[in-house]
């Protein structure tokens, strides 16, 4: 919806339903009438996940653009108005700004980005009903319990350009030990029923762990024609959670690579 020429909002509704009794597509979710969701409670929590959302952008100037999202996974007045964390607000948002021609150079490009997820957003009690999709999340890279911040900058110069990319993250792991297998809200594919308390639920809990990851580039645009370029990359990744398990162990890494790539059709238009 173009509100006036500087504001753009958009709503949306996700549905994942369980093919259970071989009921197949259920055309019930058809219904055009966004948020309506007498559908759910007609046949069972169990029957299928909705997920509700708001988009938005705003335009402050011809170079600076303000962006955001929301995510309801579920809905509870009382346990949101209660104050006391409970496990039912399940919610996610993001807040961007975009920078063009930042402080007045040319083809310079720069963006901030905050994404929040909290625990047990994008999970269901029924692990079948939960939005993702080929083991693979269909939302965030990291499920949910997580915040990120992210910080971008882009430059092009005639044929050169360069680009900086720094992610810095704080997300909460599973203990997965015989002394705790509770479900701490961030892998989407473990059952929210098994949650280990019903308040105080915080973005981190269970391994606290804090990640960095920066990337560097640079490079020089050899034939514009086939979109030839060759380029030099340096990567680095800091992982550091708070206790050491058989499979979440503290590391860093740090990648180094040079070569050519084209693209012969650039059909990534999100810039």
């Amino acid at each position: 919806w173009n509100v006036s020429k500087r504001l753009n909002l958009g709503f949306f509704e996700s549905v994942v339903w369980t093919n259970s009794n071989d009921r197949g597509f259920d055309i019930n979710y058809l219904n055009p009438v966004i948020f309506y969701r007498m559908i759910e409670f007609e046949t069972g929590q169990d029957a299928g996940n909705a997920l509700l959302g708001l988009t938005g952008k705003y335009k402050y100037n011809d170079n600076v653009n303000i962006y955001g999202q929301f995510i309801l996974d579920e809905f509870s007045l009382s346990d949101i108005t209660g104050g006391q964390k409970s496990w039912k607000n399940k919610y996610g948002y993001q807040i961007g700004a975009k920078y063009f021609n930042a402080f007045k150079v040319k083809n310079l490009m720069l963006q901030a980005e905050y994404n929040q997820v909290r625990p047990y957003t994008y999970s269901h009690n029924s692990v079948t009903l939960n939005y993702a999709h080929n083991n693979q999340s269909m939302a965030h890279l990291w499920g949910a319990n997580f915040k990120e911040l992210v910080l971008i900058g882009r430059y092009n110069y005639q044929r050169w350009f360069g680009e900086a990319k720094f992610i810095f993250g704080k997300r909460g792991f599973d203990f997965n030990t015989e002394d705790d297998s509770f479900a701490y809200g961030g892998n989407v594919f473990t059952s929210e029923n098994d949650r280990p308390f019903e308040t105080g639920v915080e973005i981190g809990q269970g391994i606290n762990t804090n990640t960095i990851n920066a990337e560097l580039q640079a490079g020089y645009l050899i034939n514009p024609a086939t979109n030839l370029k060759g380029f030099v990359y340096i990567g680095f990744r800091d992982f550091n959670p708070e206790a050491n398990k058989a499979n979440l162990v503290s590391s860093n890494s740090v990648w180094f690579s040079f070569g050519l790539r084209t693209d012969l059709f650039n059909w990534y238009f999100d810039l």
